[in-house]
C-alpha cells in the first residue's frame, strides 16, 4: 500500500517563501500535500492531527512543549531593522494602551508586549482587528502589522517601531518569526532532507525567484532582494535558538507562561543533516 502523503502547513507571506517557493512551484520532488493557513492556525492543525509538519510560532511551540519537537536549523529569523514587524502608531502618542492585531502573529505579539514592559513598565493589551497596512483603527492606540502587512509600511518615520529591532535592542539575540514543527518522534530523515532541499533551491536561485514573486506579488524588486536575503535568515543556529530561549525566560518572568520550555529538536532530523554535512 502507497505511503500517505506528508501533510505540511505553510503560510502566504512572502517572508515564508524561502521556504515555500519550490514546494509551491514543484520545482524539487517532494511527498508533501501543502496546506496554507496562518501560524496559528497551523499550530491547531498540529494538535488535531490534521498537519504532520507545519511552520508555526515559537510561542504555539512553548504552550505544546511536552508534545513537539521542531526541525532543526530551518525557520524565519530576523536581528535589527528587519520590516518583518512593525508597531505603527498614532504621532505625538505618549502612552499606548490598545494595539489592534489580526492575532496571526503570536510570537511579535508577545514581543510588543516584552518590549514595552522592558523599556516602559507598562503592558498594552491587544484586541482582534482586522489590519490594512498604514492604517490605525478607530478607538486603539497602535496597530501591529507582520508580513505583507508590514512590508509597505517605510520603518524609518515617526510613529513606527520596528520589533525585531527593539527587542534586539534588549536582549543583543535573534528575534525567531517562526519554526517547522510536528509532534514528538514524527520528523522523518526524508521530510527533513526535503524541507531542507527546498531552501537550498531557493538559495541556488534566488535572482530569478525575487523577479517572479516582486512581479507576481507587486513588490518593488530591490526592496524585496534586500528583505529576503538581508534583513532576514532561514538556516538558524544555536545563537536563534537561544533567541528563542530569551523569549521564553521573559514571558515566564512577567507571567506570559507558567514554565520555562524545553527547547527539543528532531533526532531523527539532527542525526541525517549530520550525515548530509
Amino acid at each position: 500500500m502507497a505511503s500517505q502523503p506528508v501533510r505540511v502547513g505553510l503560510i502566504k507571506d512572502i517572508f515564508a517563501q524561502p521556504l515555500a517557493y519550490a514546494l509551491e512551484k514543484n520545482t524539487i520532488a517532494h511527498p508533501f500535500t501543502l496546506r496554507y493557513s496562518s501560524l496559528v492556525e497551523n499550530a491547531q492543525l498540529l494538535t488535531a492531527g490534521e498537519a504532520d509538519i507545519a511552520l508555526i510560532s515559537p510561542i504555539d511551540y512553548a504552550k505544546n512543549s511536552m508534545e513537539w519537537e521542531i526541525l532543526p536549523g530551518l525557520g524565519i529569523a530576523s536581528y535589527g531593522v528587519t520590516g518583518a514587524a512593525k508597531l505603527l502608531f498614532k504621532k505625538g502618542l505618549i502612552n499606548i494602551s490598545i494595539i489592534a492585531s489580526d492575532l496571526r502573529f503570536p510570537t511579535e505579539m508577545v514581543i510588543s508586549q516584552l518590549v514595552f514592559l522592558e523599556k516602559t513598565g507598562d503592558k498594552p493589551q491587544f484586541i482582534a482587528h482586522g489590519v490594512q497596512p498604514g492604517i490605525i483603527p478607530e478607538k486603539t492606540d497602535a496597530v501591529l502589522l507582520v508580513g505583507d502587512d508590514a512590508l509597505p509600511v517605510k520603518t524609518f518615520q515617526e510613529g513606527v517601531f520596528d520589533i525585531s529591532e527593539e527587542w534586539n535592542d534588549i536582549v543583543e539575540l535573534p528575534l525567531v518569526h517562526a519554526v517547522f514543527a510536528a509532534k514528538r518522534d514524527t520528523i522523518s530523515p526524508t521530510t527533513a532532507a526535503v524541507l531542507m532541499q527546498a531552501h537550498a533551491y531557493y538559495s541556488e536561485h534566488k535572482n530569478e525567484i525575487i523577479q517572479d514573486l516582486s512581479g507576481a506579488r507587486g513588490i518593488d524588486h530591490e526592496r524585496l532582494n534586500i528583505h529576503l536575503n538581508e534583513e532576514l535568515r532561514y538556516t538558524l543556529d544555536e545563537l536563534d535558538t537561544d533567541g528563542m530561549k530569551e523569549i521564553f525566560r521573559h514571558c515566564f518572568f512577567h507571567t506570559m507562561l507558567d514554565e520555562i520550555p524545553e527547547i527539543v529538536f528532531s533526532q531523527a532530523a539532527s542525526a541525517d543533516q549530520s550525515r548530509m554535512n
